[in-house]
């Protein structure tokens, strides 16, 4: 039986729950109001075995701790997006090439990925599994506004100034 890994740590902006299997991270929430349904919720979408461990997160903890403090950080961990779709996918593998200290449009990521639909990036950006991660934070919309983040504005706000944005 597949194997999920989860634990979670406690940051300046609240708690932060990892989860990953043995292919790579899996999902990351800014957000969960309690440990348990971040559990659950993971259990139930990757139908494993969950495990709570820090060992096999460790490298992505320590990453989110320097990130956190302002160290610029590149997250170069394995991701398993099993599950997701092939648009989603070519989405957040887009994402992931956008520099620490930058921002680009939705527009601009349609238009890298050959699709006429930046509110479709948009839906993909906020299904985005691993916020911080994959920085869906450094999307924002066309007029310079903020646009959308699961994790709400202001903490989008908060992690684009805190990589000097």
């Amino acid at each position: 039986m597949k194997k999920i890994y989860y634990t979670a740590m406690d940051t300046e902006l609240g708690k932060i729950y990892l989860a990953g299997s043995d292919k790579g991270l899996k999902k990351l929430a800014l957000h969960s109001r309690e440990w348990h349904k971040f559990v659950e919720k993971v259990g139930k979408e990757n139908r494993a075995k969950l495990v709570l461990e820090e060992g096999q997160l460790k490298n992505i903890l320590k990453k989110l701790k320097n990130y956190l403090a302002g160290e610029k950080v590149e997250f170069k961990e394995k991701l398993d997006w099993e599950g997701f779709t092939p648009f989603q996918k070519k989405v957040w593998a887009q994402m992931l090439k956008i520099p620490y200290g930058q921002t680009r449009n939705y527009k601009w990521l349609a238009e890298k990925i050959k699709i006429k639909s930046p509110r479709a990036v948009g839906q993909a950006c906020g299904s985005n599994p691993l916020p911080i991660v994959v920085p869906c934070h450094r999307v924002i919309a066309s007029d310079g506004s903020l646009g959308g983040f699961g994790g709400g504005l202001g903490l989008k706000a908060k992690l684009l100034n805190l990589e000097g944005k």
